[in-house]
């Protein structure tokens, strides 16, 4: 810190100042005193001593050391069982018989077989009536070289149901009512086995269906599609696929319709973490039921963060949906004969939603989509059999909302809950009602695995809001809500041998799939699996 002086400044005064010197320091001589040694006496000579050096040879043995490394007790691996066998018997006159065998580890080649039975004697209405099942068997194959991996395919199915949706007065010939689906099909495909940055598959499928009233059909589809990764953040796809379907019905051959379709689009970030992905879709198809031939649809697509646990997806898509007989079959199995095909034209599909990652272990997500689709299908009961169904198309544009939100949670191999539910509105244009189609949709599963010793799984599916129309009152009604609740539980005796018990639809709710064709009741099923 500095002041000011006070005062005159800039003079300084005249000083005297006077150093004395009064005192000296004086300091006396130092005597200097040294004492002599007196010298030693003289000592006697020694004898000389004499050294005699002597050559001694030691030589050892050669020593080979064998070195043993310390090794660690490796953990020994799991084994690993080439397949099982699960047997069992329920309710309803119900057997269960499943298979399933690969040959030996092998890193070239891969090679299996899966059979299953699974039929019930006994249906809901009028016992024997309203009998069904499953049965069939497949063998695969997958061959692995050091650039290409080829896998084929081939196999057989059976389902068999009843047409016992008939009035409740009215006596039938179980023999007369019986249905069942035939399925075979025959596939391949061929891809690159190298991870790089083009990759591509190649593939065919060939499939024959046909039905206790003489209704078959042929089926033949190749597709194609592959991708390049030109940089982290840019890549390109192309993809087609071809179907040809011929159909014979009550001793008539329709004409064959023909499916072509192609895709492609760019996916790239033209702004920091959004990602978009532009391209489009073209299909030729040669459906009566449409007076185009020739579509075109975008397809665009977007992904941006919000935060790092939240991304927002959204979507403007299109194409033509596949519609055979087979597709009918595994959706309604008391088809009527010669039922209308139509390919469903979805003149464009626009979803947004969320998609969110808690933590490590749960996966969450909502949207909403709003499609328009020309040519979509509903199923209504025949007017002169009530047990068959006629499939209608609604020629114009069928408007349709989808709400759904979506929740997972994993922890390891212990635990896992799932949970998805979807609301759905129609507004048809050229028929009254979605016949059949449900207005909502609710499932939910989990499984745990306790001490590795007892495993449970739990699941549920509620669905509601369907309606139909009755030929016989022509009225429209409600079907009841479904709600089926399945509990399983398996017991582990040994990593190769255990028990297992089924329950399905425990509250025993016999709600309708389609109109007049409840659903089993309660059904218990118990069996053993042992693994090889």
């Amino acid at each position: 810190m500095a002041y000011a002086q006070e005062g005159e400044s800039g003079e300084i005064k005249d000083v005297e100042i006077e150093i004395r010197k009064d005192r000296q320091i004086i300091l006396p001589k130092a005597n200097r005193l040294f004492e002599k040694i007196p010298p030693r006496p003289v000592e006697p000579a020694k004898t000389v001593v004499t050294y005699n050096f002597k050559a001694f040879n030691f030589s050892t043995p050669e020593l080979n050391p064998v070195i043993r490394p310390l090794r660690l007790k490796g953990e020994e691996p799991s084994p690993a069982y080439r397949g099982y066998v699960s047997a069992g018997y329920g309710n309803y006159s119900s057997p269960y018989l499943e298979a399933f065998i690969t040959s030996k580890q092998d890193k070239k080649k891969l090679i299996g077989a899966h059979a299953f039975f699974n039929k019930s004697g006994k249906g809901p209405v009028d016992g024997k009536n309203s009998a069904g099942g499953t049965s069939g068997i497949t063998a695969f194959a997958q061959t692995f070289s050091k650039d290409i991996s080829f896998n084929g395919n081939i196999g057989y199915q059976n389902r068999s149901t009843h047409f016992y949706g008939y009035s409740p007065d009215l006596t039938v010939s179980r023999d007369t009512i019986e249905q069942a689906f035939s399925l075979f099909n025959l596939g391949f495909s061929v891809a690159n086995a190298k991870n790089t940055d083009f990759a591509y598959q190649v593939g065919g499928d060939f499939s024959h269906i046909s039905d206790e009233f003489k209704a078959a059909e042929s089926s033949v589809d190749l597709n194609f599609k592959s991708s390049y990764q030109a940089s982290d953040d840019q890549s390109i796809f192309m993809g087609a696929t071809y179907s040809i379907l011929n159909r014979k019905d009550e001793g008539v051959e329709a004409k064959a319709r023909n499916l072509f379709q192609a895709n492609g689009y760019y996916s790239f970030f033209p702004v920091e973490n959004l990602k978009l992905q532009v391209g489009a879709i073209v299909a030729i198809e040669n459906d009566t039921l449409d007076s185009k031939s020739f579509h075109f649809y975008p397809d665009i697509r977007a992904t941006y963060p919000i935060n790092d646990f939240v991304d927002f997806v959204g979507s403007l898509s299109g194409g033509m949906e596949k519609v055979s007989l087979q597709s009918l079959a595994n959706e309604n199995l008391w088809l009527a004969p010669a039922v209308a095909l139509a390919h469903t034209n979805k003149v464009f599909d626009l979803q947004a939603g969320l998609r969110a990652k808690i933590g490590s272990n749960v996966l969450a997500g909502a949207g909403v989509s709003f499609a328009s689709l020309k040519n979509m299908y509903f199923f209504l009961n025949d007017t002169s059999d009530v047990a068959k169904f006629q499939v209608e198309y609604d020629r114009g544009a069928t408007k349709r909302i989808n709400l759904y939100a979506s929740l997972l949670y994993t922890h390891a191999d212990v635990a896992r809950i799932s949970l998805q539910g979807d609301y759905f509105g129609y507004n048809t244009d050229e028929i009254s009602e979605a016949w059949h189609k449900p207005g909502y949709r609710v499932t939910f599963g989990t499984s745990y695995n306790l001490f590795k010793k007892v495993i449970f799984n739990l699941d549920l599916i509620a669905q509601g809001n369907m309606k139909a129309f009755e030929t016989e009152t022509e009225e429209t009604v409600k079907l009841n809500a479904a709600f089926d609740l399945n509990f399983r539980t398996e017991y582990l005796f040994s990593d190769t041998f255990s028990a297992f018990v089924d329950l399905n639809n425990i509250t025993s709710n016999k709600y309708p799939v389609f109109l007049n064709y409840p659903v089993r009741g309660f059904q218990a099923l118990a069996g053993i699996t042992w693994k090889f």
